[in-house]
């Protein structure tokens, strides 16, 4: 799993860069995404523990500090796993001369999985809101 949110960390800065420059903070700019990411696809794992009952994670109350600072520890966590002391150009490296059968199917792969990931938050929330009737 880690190797597809590095794959998915070079697709957003090579992206980024190529359509606005340096200038721009492309390293910044696919932190914050696959950092959106993971948190997206913890909050799937939290909605599925919600919905089954083992712990009530969404209350009415849930402490806002609280999702503030686990969004703060994801985000510092992988700066220094992509980004810290030019990881960013590392992984740069590692992938720039991918061949295009492979670029291929892992951008088709990337999209699947952001897709599925909005698709399962999406149809977990709704189903949780239902079970708690609030619909």
């Amino acid at each position: 799993m880690m190797k597809l949110y590095r794959y998915l960390y070079y697709r957003l800065y090579s992206w980024n860069l190529k359509t606005w420059g340096e200038k721009d903070l492309p390293q910044w700019n696919a932190l914050f995404g696959v950092s959106f990411m993971m948190g997206l696809n913890l909050g799937i794992i939290a909605g599925l523990i919600d919905m089954i009952g083992v712990v009530n994670i969404f209350v009415e109350n849930t402490p806002k500090k609280g999702i503030i600072i686990f969004a703060f520890v994801i985000l510092v966590a992988n700066y220094f796993w992509l980004v810290h002391n030019g990881k960013y150009r590392q992984i740069a490296k590692e992938y720039k001369n991918e061949p295009k059968n492979k670029k291929l199917r892992s951008t088709l792969f990337l999209w699947l999985y952001v897709v599925i990931s909005f698709v399962i938050i999406s149809f977990i929330a709704i189903l949780s809101g239902k079970l708690k009737g609030l619909q």
